[in-house]
């Protein structure tokens, strides 16, 4: 089996985890875990899998552009999936074995989150739409924390958190909006 990194070089078979067989490409030291043994190691679990060490390679910033990768398997197209979470990298998936290509140092980064023993769930729509919705927040705190000043958008931040909370919240924001409102306040 050929590397999708690096088509010209064979891939060698080695265990990640006890009992989890995948294939590591020896340029790069990325892995491809079939599904059929992921799936296998999956229900070998203990329900609560234990936690990860931290000691992991730091994995790439960005890898938003890389080019598309080939499944070894199928030979289709790869399909790119964000991790999020804090993890900012992409898994490549097969839509055809549904297999997963992992970049060097993934591995040990998602089982440092948790994430490991739910590879499956994260090629899902409503996992990657939680993701986009996450991504979304952090974008528009940040366009108004510009805008605001970092200080004046903490207070706004903190009004919030206190405004969600309280009991008598419509009505709060009933009298904020008639009271602002003509004003050039808004």
């Amino acid at each position: 089996m050929q590397s999708p990194v690096h088509t010209d070089t064979a891939m060698e078979l080695k265990e990640i985890e006890p009992g989890l067989s995948v294939y590591t490409c020896p340029k790069s030291g990325g892995v491809w875990i079939p599904y059929q043994n992921y799936l296998a190691w999956k229900q070998r679990l203990p329900a609560v899998p234990a936690a990860a060490p931290t000691g992991y390679a730091p994995v790439p910033a960005d890898d938003s552009t890389r080019r598309a990768l080939v499944c070894p398997e199928s030979g289709r197209l790869l399909v790119r999936y964000k991790v999020g979470h804090g993890l900012n990298f992409h898994i490549d998936a097969s839509t055809v074995t549904n297999g997963v290509w992992l970049d060097q140092g993934e591995w040990e980064a998602l089982k440092d989150k948790g994430l490991h023993a739910q590879l499956n769930h994260i090629f899902t729509a409503s996992y990657q739409r939680e993701i986009r919705s996450a991504e979304y927040e952090q974008k528009l705190a940040k366009t108004f924390s510009d805008r605001i000043g970092a200080a004046d958008f903490k207070k706004v931040t903190d009004f919030k958190t206190w405004l969600v909370n309280h009991p008598k919240r419509r009505d709060i924001c009933c009298y904020l909006l008639d009271n602002l409102e003509g004003k050039e306040a808004c």
